[in-house]
């Protein structure tokens, strides 16, 4: 189940920051990049082995 969790939210950050380079107006660009950042930074640490 973890493993799912981790996948789903590095799937989502690698989106948000693949599609924030798409994005016209540089605020939402700006936020893809770092909600996305976020998510995948955050998978890192869950799947980091402790």
């Amino acid at each position: 189940m973890e493993f799912l969790i981790i996948a789903i939210i590095f799937s989502i950050g690698l989106i948000l920051l693949i599609s924030g380079s798409h994005v016209k107006s540089s605020t939402v660009s700006k936020l893809f990049y770092c909600v996305g950042t976020v998510g995948v930074i955050m998978a890192m640490y869950i799947a980091w082995p402790k």
